[in-house]
């Protein structure tokens, strides 16, 4: 218990490293070449996470995890979103579950409105609070030494659900000390992953000049998740 006292990490940690703003910087920090008004898959962006020595830290990470497979499996391409109910059910996230979790802060999300599987409006998701948004991810280091994360998608609340069936996985910051806690259940875990309240989110429809003249934010669930 003291052990896990002394490491667990307090809300107020990871609100002076937000309050820092020098995750914004992780903008300059992109890994593809097309110009983007935002992060996007393949993008690197600075994370928080726990150092060695228990500390916090922002750290850079691309966006685009490659889980570890046994010898012989075949490798598959990186993960830009895992999804809460394989967290429990795969050997490969629960152990990154338990020992690599991080937090993505964000100002907004994007998702796109489908009508018959064709895109028809972008929007913006964020909280009303206007503080950034922190997303629950798991990273890991491949081979190479990059390191890379993705997010934890989870069914969408009744705003989101609107405009997609799934979510990112946002944090409170009562939530926050339990998601560093080292010593934190696999239960407990997975009780922090779940639909945020919709009433603490708004939503708001992207501009038609960014949405037609800019290449715009992909919506978190385009690409492959596990």
């Amino acid at each position: 218990m003291l052990f896990a006292k002394r490491n667990a990490a307090s809300p107020a940690k990871v609100l002076r490293l937000i309050r820092s703003q020098e995750w914004r910087q992780s903008e300059t920090l992109r890994v593809t070449q097309r110009p983007r008004w935002d992060a996007t898959p393949g993008a690197q962006r600075l994370v928080i996470r726990r150092q060695t020595i228990g500390e916090l830290a922002l750290a850079p990470m691309r966006w685009g995890l490659a889980a570890d497979r046994p010898a012989g499996e075949k490798h598959l391409r990186p993960l830009n979103t895992i999804r809460v109910e394989a967290l429990a059910e795969q050997w490969e996230w629960r152990r990154l579950l338990n020992t690599q979790r991080c937090l993505v802060p964000v100002d907004q999300f994007y998702e796109w409105k489908r009508i018959e599987n064709v895109k028809t409006r972008e929007f913006a998701f964020k909280l009303k609070s206007g503080r950034p948004m922190m997303i629950a991810a798991l990273w890991n280091r491949a081979q190479s030494g990059v390191d890379s994360f993705a997010y934890i998608s989870c069914a969408a609340n009744t705003l989101v659900s609107l405009i997609h069936d799934r979510m990112p996985a946002i944090l409170d910051e009562t939530s926050i000390a339990t998601w560093f806690n080292p010593d934190a259940s696999l239960e407990s875990l997975l009780s922090l992953l779940k639909p945020l309240r919709q009433s603490d989110l708004e939503a708001h429809p992207v501009s038609q000049l960014h949405s037609t003249t800019q290449p715009s934010q992909p919506s978190l669930f385009d690409r492959r998740a596990a």
